[in-house]
């Protein structure tokens, strides 16, 4: 079902703007401010999809400044002659600066940073032994926790978790999912992270399945998601997070150097 699903393209800006980018060759000074006007839908747009996860005591306006500032240094950046329309290369730098703000203002404290990684252990761990994902009471009992407690973590853990992170130069971890081909500039490479994300993803219940194409396909917030299935907010985030820890441990398992936190 993922795989064949539509994923809506991160740019939202149609207009080609040769006009404004022929001035700022020429003169960049006097069009740059031109230029960061006419692309800040691209901002709002980075900015408007990562807020749907976000918690509420995070301010999303404070957030708007670390997405133009990713949106400038795209700008000044920018190398036409590299084939790669701006929109393309701008988003993931934007989205990019969002997170770095995100984590540099996170609450989230050392311990319980290190009890996620712990929870990704267990699950890879677990896999390996049993050849299925672990069930949260089992992750729980592993950990030492009550099942409570478990969830308390997933929730507190929330800005950590997300298919939309990915490197600065990787389209978000979804896309990637739902992209037949798999093509990109590191074609084997992306065409086993690919098939990693199938792999980790087909071994998600049914629930966490439809959450996840939910809100990352039809981009229902969650707080939609949860009057869905009748549960409350809080819970379906919790199940959202648990199952992006599923499919890191999966990837983390793989390429431990490029996904490790």
């Amino acid at each position: 079902m993922i795989a064949g699903a539509p994923v809506k393209p991160p740019v939202v800006i149609k207009q080609s703007h040769e006009a404004l980018w022929d001035a700022f060759q020429n003169n960049g000074a006097e069009v740059i401010d031109a230029l960061i006007e006419a692309y800040m839908p691209l901002a709002h747009r980075a900015l408007e999809r990562i807020s749907m996860r976000l918690p509420s005591h995070i301010a999303v306006d404070d957030l708007l400044q670390a997405a133009l500032v990713g949106l400038y240094k795209a700008v000044l950046d920018f190398d036409s002659t590299r084939g790669v329309p701006f929109e393309g290369y701008a988003y993931p730098r934007i989205r990019g600066a969002i997170l770095d703000e995100l984590r540099s203002c996170d609450s989230l404290s050392r311990s319980k940073r290190k009890r996620v990684d712990q929870v990704e252990q267990v699950i890879s761990e677990w896999m390996k032994e049993y050849g299925e994902m672990p069930a949260e009471e089992e992750i729980a009992a592993e950990l030492g926790m009550s099942i409570a407690e478990f969830n308390q973590l997933m929730d507190e853990a929330k800005p950590l978790c997300s298919l939309d992170a990915g490197g600065v130069d990787m389209k978000p971890l979804h896309e990637t999912l739902a992209d037949p081909n798999g093509a990109s500039e590191e074609g084997a490479h992306r065409h086993d992270l690919q098939r990693l994300l199938r792999i980790g993803f087909s071994k998600l219940d049914q629930r966490e399945q439809k959450i996840l194409y939910l809100y990352y396909f039809e981009e229902l917030r969650l707080s939609e998601i949860a009057i869905l299935f009748d549960l409350t907010e809080a819970r379906i985030s919790q199940i959202h997070a648990l199952s992006v820890v599923r499919l890191r441990a999966v990837l983390l398992d793989q390429f431990p150097s490029e996904f490790a936190a």
